[in-house]
C-alpha cells in the first residue's frame, strides 16, 4: 500500500476509534445491557501492516534476525548468546509462572467476570506480560506508569557491536521480570537513564512478541484539551503535563481482530491530576473495565492517591489485585470476594502499622481461601502471595456481549 493512501486511511480510522474508545461506555445492546464495545472499525487481518514492527520485536526478544543480516557477520556468534539469554529465562519462567497463571486465569477469573472487557492496569511499568496472560480475553489494554515512554535507535544501521550493547541492555532491563515478577521502581530509572535503553518502548516490544502477537501499527501520541482525542505525534517529550501515550495495534496470531495496547507515562496521584487534569478527565470517560493491580507500593492506601482509587472502584466490573491495591474495606459493600494464597505482613520495604490490613487478615483466616502454585508479587522469596478478585455484585458475567464488528 502506498504511504499516502495509508496515511488517509490511519488517520480517518485513529478518529473514530478516539471517539469511540471515549465515550461509548453509555451504550446500550437491544437487550439494555452495557455493551462493552471497541468497535475498531471492523478492523480485519488485511488492515496496513509495518512489517518492520514484527521485526524490531523479534530481534529484541531474541526470537529471529532474519532482518538484520546485514548487521551481524557471517558467524553470528554474538546473536546466538544474546537469544540463548533470553529463551532459557524465558522457559523457566513460563514453566514456573505464566503456564500456571493461564490455567488459574481459565479456571478461576474468566468464569467470574466479563473477560473480554478493557483491562485497566494502573501502576504498571510495562508489564503488559502479566497484564496478558491473567486477562487474554480483553479487548484492550490501557496501562499507566512514571516510566519514560523511550525510543527505539535504528537498528538497521548499527554496527554489530552497537546492536551487541543495545541488545544486552534491554536485556538487562528485564531482570526483574524474570527474578521477581514485577519491575522494580529505582532499578528501572536507574536502566532507563544510564543504560542505552531510555523508556519502555522495546521492553513492551519484547512482551508482545514473546506472548505471541503481531503489531501492526505503532505511534506516540498526545491527549488534546479536550479530554478525548489522542494526536499523533513525531516524538514523546516525557513530561507528565502532556499526557503522552505509546499506542500499539496488535492481533493475537489466530485471532481475526485488532486490539488496542496503550501505554501512558503520567501521574496518577491527586496531586498529579491537578497538574494535569485533562489527564483525569480523559481516564473518567473510559468505558466500563476490569482493573489490575500488582506490585503497586500501597500507593491506593494513602489519601494522595484517592482519585485514582475512586475512579477504579468506579469504573470496574471486576478488580484482580495483591494487598497492594486497594484495601479490602474498600470492597465490603456492593461487591463479591474470592481470596487466593496466604495474607502475609508487607515486606520489609513498606512495612507499615497502617498498611497491614487486619479485616483482610481476618478474612483470609475465616473464609475459604484457594491455593496459589505460582508466585507473582512482592512475597517472591517465600512464595506466600496474596490474590484477591473482587467482583461487582452488579456485573454479571452472563451479561457478556459480542462486540459489534464480531456479530
Amino acid at each position: 500500500m502506498k504511504f499516502s493512501r495509508f496515511l488517509i486511511v490511519f488517520s480517518v480510522l485513529i478518529t473514530i476509534c478516539t471517539i469511540i474508545f471515549s465515550c461509548n461506555s453509555g451504550k446500550k445492546d437491544n437487550g439494555g445491557k452495557d455493551n462493552d464495545t471497541v468497535n475498531t472499525v471492523s478492523e480485519k487481518i488485511n488492515y496496513p501492516k509495518d512489517t518492520t514492527l514484527d521485526q524490531i520485536a523479534a530481534l529484541l526478544a531474541g526470537d529471529n534476525s532474519d532482518a538484520f543480516k546485514t548487521v551481524f557477520t557471517d558467524e553470528m556468534a554474538f546473536w546466538n548468546d544474546y537469544k540463548m539469554s533470553i529463551d532459557t529465562p524465558w522457559q523457566r519462567i513460563t514453566d514456573e509462572r505464566l503456564s500456571k497463571m493461564d490455567k488459574w486465569s481459565k479456571d478461576e477469573i474468566s468464569s467470574k467476570i466479563n473477560d473480554t472487557a478493557l483491562l485497566f492496569y494502573p501502576f504498571s511499568g510495562p508489564d503488559f506480560l502479566n497484564a496478558y496472560h491473567l486477562f487474554p480475553n480483553a479487548n484492550d489494554y490501557v496501562l499507566i506508569a512514571m516510566e519514560k515512554l523511550g525510543t527505539i535507535p535504528d537498528l538497521y544501521s548499527m554496527t554489530e557491536k552497537d546492536l551487541e550493547a543495545y541488545l544486552d541492555a534491554v536485556n538487562f532491563g528485564l531482570r526483574d521480570i524474570y527474578k521477581r515478577s514485577y519491575f522494580i521502581t529505582g532499578n528501572m530509572d536507574q536502566d532507563l537513564r544510564k543504560q542505552k535503553v531510555d523508556g519502555v518502548l522495546p521492553l513492551l516490544y519484547v512482551f508482545l512478541n514473546r506472548t505471541g502477537h503481531e503489531i501492526y501499527e505503532f505511534g506516540y501520541y498526545r491527549l488534546e484539551n479536550d479530554g478525548v482525542s489522542l494526536t499523533k505525534i513525531e516524538k514523546p517529550t516525557n513530561s507528565l503535563e502532556t499526557s503522552e501515550c505509546i499506542w500499539f495495534k496488535i492481533l493475537k496470531k489466530g485471532d481475526k481482530k485488532l486490539k488496542n495496547l496503550f501505554y501512558f507515562y503520567g501521574d496518577i496521584s491527586n496531586d498529579g491530576f491537578v497538574k494535569n487534569p485533562i489527564f483525569l478527565q480523559y481516564l473518567k470517560s473510559l468505558r466500563p473495565c476490569n482493573t489490575f493491580i500488582k506490585s503497586a507500593s500501597y500507593l491506593s492506601h494513602y489519601e494522595t492517591f484517592s482519585n485514582i482509587r475512586d475512579l477504579v472502584l468506579d469504573k470496574s466490573g471486576a478488580v484482580l489485585e495483591d494487598d497492594t491495591g486497594i484495601p479490602y474495606r474498600y470492597f465490603i459493600k456492593d461487591w463479591d470476594h474470592y481470596l487466593y494464597g496466604k495474607y502475609e505482613t508487607p515486606i520489609s520495604d513498606f512495612q507499615s502499622t497502617y498498611l497491614f490490613q487486619k479485616d483482610l487478615d481476618e478474612e483470609y483466616k475465616t473464609t475459604e481461601v484457594k491455593p496459589l502454585d505460582f508466585s507473582l508479587g512482592y512475597h517472591w522469596r517465600s512464595g506466600n502471595q496474596n490474590w484477591m478478585l473482587y467482583v461487582k455484585k452488579t456485573a454479571k458475567p452472563e451479561e457478556k456481549t459480542e462486540t459489534q464488528d464480531q456479530k
